[in-house]
């Protein structure tokens, strides 16, 4: 039984899998994050620029975000 219990603890392999994994993750969302801060940073300066939609108001709610002049 000891053997069967010992088949199912993760091993050092097994956690350095996971730790890798989860690295892995946690690198991709800070890519997907600061590249979202940078598009959003990009249209906000473009915005500014451009005049464009100086007054525009976004409401949340629903499916999405509907704008209103």
């Amino acid at each position: 039984m000891f053997k069967w219990i010992k088949r199912l603890l993760p091993t050092g392999q097994d956690r350095e899998k996971e730790r890798e994994q989860l690295q892995a993750v946690k690198h991709k969302a800070s890519l997907a994050m600061q590249r979202y801060s940078e598009c959003s940073t990009e249209i906000k300066s473009k915005i500014e620029q451009n005049h464009f939609a100086r007054y525009l108001v976004y409401e949340k709610g629903g499916n999405g975000e509907h704008a209103h002049n």
